[in-house]
């Protein structure tokens, strides 16, 4: 006896753990899933607002360029004109510096040179001087500025007169200038921001964590694929980033004609942390709900031993598993089985006394697109509220079951067609009205019901049945969302 009801016991412990485990371990994998999608996700639109941001900086300081060379060539005063100018492009240029063709500051708006101050080794001067014809915008990676004494880039472009090159006008923008704007957008605290050059050095970055040595001589490493010139303009990188050594999950774009790259990268510490908790919530949970399984299995195997020594104790394990067999485990209501015993009852009672009796199919509009869409979690979610909506319209002798799926069956005793059609019209306005809230926010629904009566013919549960399916395809087919009546016919006219 003691073996047989170990064995009963095992194997609902069993049955009842791997399942459920299962489906822990599946919800927190599908979890993750979602949570690194929406990261990604919102990478992308970070970057994309930083590219925007990007351009319309380089517009502006290439018009500030193209006004300023005006000046250069033509006014006299020049000194005092630049002095009036950048008055009115605030503090986000450092300082507008004039170099003549032999590399020799010959002009900043910060102070006069005393003595002379050699810039021909400078890259954004030597750039224009190997290149004399070429009239292009130039964008150099950060560096020490010898008279602002702060990191900046320089946006530049050649000066030329008479058709030969005369020097280079130079635009200092602090780094801090890019900085500052990513300071504003939230990347989570460990997040980084970064502008890098296609030349892989390290423009303006903004980070949650301290890197050292941001600018001096750092590169990003070759094989990135936001500095390989052969890589899509714009994607994903996930892997170790070499500006901390963090793993990082982020995504660039790259603007080919500046020469520069917006590299946004997302910490796993913070998009994670809610899925990390929510994880040992659910495991935790888990752990739980297996030691009470495993203490209802040693129940099982105390109740078993006595089942086996006792009719009374089989009597009432075979009464709970009726119980449990004639009722739909998710929604609450009766199981088909249950449902079409139930229907087969009240077509007798209503045979006896002459009364009528009305079935309705229901069915969710579209319920395969809210498990695609949101996942079965989600669906179960509407199929509960779905059934207590319907329950709170119908009497306490109404028969209300679950035939398959979204598919639903109410039985109506002593209810002629109007008045099945009447509280048809109810439910299918309260699930139309009605706003199912779940964990993907809110969803609205609808259903479509066929209407079949015994009025006119006593027929059978399984006549009923088909012609309130038939009245279901034809409400799904006129468009959903509505409620479509079978037309009686004689019991001497049974259906082809």
């Amino acid at each position: 006896m003691n073996r047989k009801a170990g064995l009963l016991a095992a194997l609902i412990l069993v049955l009842a753990l791997v399942p459920m485990w299962a489906f822990v371990l599946s919800e927190i994998r599908h979890e993750r899933e979602l949570v690194i999608g929406a990261a990604r996700n919102d990478a992308m639109n970070l970057a994309t607002a930083f590219e925007a941001h990007v351009q319309s900086t380089i517009r502006l300081m290439d018009i500030v360029l193209l006004d300023m060379r005006e000046d250069v060539l033509e006014n006299a005063d020049f000194e005092r004109h630049v002095r009036e100018e950048l008055q009115a492009y605030g503090s986000f240029v450092a300082q507008l510096a004039v170099i003549d063709k032999d590399g020799q500051l010959a002009f900043s708006n910060l102070a006069s040179p005393v003595k002379p101050v050699d810039l021909s080794d400078r890259e954004h001067f030597r750039v224009h001087r190997d290149n004399p014809q070429e009239d292009r915008l130039f964008i150099s990676k950060p560096v020490l500025g010898r008279v602002s004494k702060q990191w900046t880039i320089q946006f530049t472009r050649p000066i030329h007169q008479n058709g030969e090159f005369a020097g280079v006008l130079v635009l200092s923008v602090p780094t801090s200038f890019f900085a500052d704007y990513y300071q504003q957008i939230d990347v989570g605290p460990n997040g980084t921001i970064a502008l890098l050059g296609t030349d892989r050095s390290l423009r303006a970055i903004a980070s949650g964590t301290p890197i050292a040595g941001r600018f001096g001589r750092f590169k990003v490493p070759a094989d990135r694929p936001y500095v390989d010139p052969d890589a899509p303009a714009r994607g994903y990188y996930e892997g170790v980033s070499s500006l901390d050594g963090e793993y990082r999950l982020g995504a660039y774009r790259r603007l080919t004609a500046a020469g520069v790259v917006v590299v946004v990268m997302l910490s796993p510490k913070d998009f994670m942390a809610a899925h990390e908790e929510r994880k040992e919530v659910l495991l935790a949970s888990a752990g739980v709900i297996s030691l009470l399984l495993f203490a209802v299995a040693v129940l099982v195997f105390v109740l078993s031993s006595r089942y086996f020594q006792s009719t009374a104790r089989l009597r009432q394990a075979h009464d709970q598993l009726a119980q449990f067999a004639n009722t739909d485990m998710l929604t609450g209501v009766s199981s088909r089985r249950a449902f079409l015993d139930g229907l087969d009852a009240e077509l007798a009672r209503a045979r006896r006394h002459g009364e009528c009796l009305s079935l309705l199919m229901l069915d969710i509009d579209h319920f395969k697109r809210v498990n695609d869409v949101h996942g079965h979690p989600v669906g179960d979610v509407v199929l509960k509220q779905f059934t207590i909506i319907c329950a709170a319209l119908l009497r306490g002798h109404d028969l209300f079951g679950r035939i398959g799926g979204e598919e639903f069956a109410i039985a109506l005793p002593n209810t002629d067609v109007e008045g099945a059609r009447c509280v048809a019209e109810k439910i299918r306005q309260a699930i139309a009205q009605a706003r199912v809230a779940t964990t993907a926010g809110e969803i609205s629904i609808t259903v479509s019901i066929g209407l079949a009566c015994t009025e006119g013919g006593q027929h059978d549960a399984d006549y009923l049945i088909v012609q309130a399916d038939r009245a279901l395809y034809q409400a799904k087919h006129g468009g959903r969302d509505q409620v479509h009546a079978a037309a009686p016919r004689p019991l001497e006219s049974p259906p082809s």
